[in-house]
């Protein structure tokens, strides 16, 4: 009986420090990735465009193991086709797989990446470029927070996507955010614990127990 009672609960810690840690490795390997690139490049803005993602991907190309390049093109086998569910479970269908303003590829792992020129992503900032990671590829959920993140080039420094949100709450920002925030949340707190419990908040409890 205690065994039936425990086993979900560590099962599904198991799963978010899985989570936590695949963030975690690709936010060094991006940001490594993109401090060697200044050194030898200036500052800029990288258009939202076929041209600009695929330039905004080859910043990062060198430092990835990529099992499938789909390019701009149609994202079969690289990512999740049907869009992602924000928290709410409300299906956000960004057009990833058939836009071409986004440049698509699965790792060896498994995971996927999208990457995409610059645009206005939370609180107004313009971000010089953007990048999506989905930690399991084209396996569920797909859903923003859950198992799909977003890092920005802005500034001239890649950052988690919710890195100047205050409040996460279970929305991992302001509540219109639903599931964007989560990337710094996962990385300064190391835990997906939003998805599992209410009240927590930057300035005060971050974890669910």
């Amino acid at each position: 009986m205690v065994a039936a009672l425990t086993m979900p609960s560590l099962i599904q810690k198991y799963q978010d420090k899985v989570t936590v840690n695949k963030v975690k490795k690709m936010y060094s390997v991006l940001n490594n990735a993109y401090n060697l690139y200044k050194i030898e490049n200036s500052h800029e803005f990288i258009e939202w465009s076929p041209e600009g993602a695929e330039k905004a991907f080859n910043i990062f190309k060198p430092y990835l193991k990529v099992a499938k390049d789909c390019g701009v093109e149609n994202g079969e086998g690289c990512i999740h086709l049907g869009g992602y569910n924000d928290l709410t479970n409300e299906n956000r269908n960004g057009g990833y797989s058939q836009q071409k303003n986004y440049y698509k590829v699965r790792l060896v792992d498994g995971s996927s990446l999208i990457f995409r020129g610059g645009g206005t992503i939370m609180f107004e900032l313009d971000a010089d470029l953007e990048i999506y990671y989905d930690v399991n590829g084209e396996k569920g959920p797909n859903t923003w927070g859950k198992d799909f993140f977003e890092f920005d080039v802005y500034n001239d420094q890649l950052k988690p996507t919710g890195a100047l949100m205050e409040v996460p709450a279970n929305s991992c920002g302001v509540p219109e955010a639903k599931g964007w925030g989560c990337t710094a949340w996962v990385l300064y707190n190391e835990n997906l614990d939003y998805l599992h419990c209410d009240g927590l908040s930057w300035n005060g409890k971050r974890k669910c127990k």
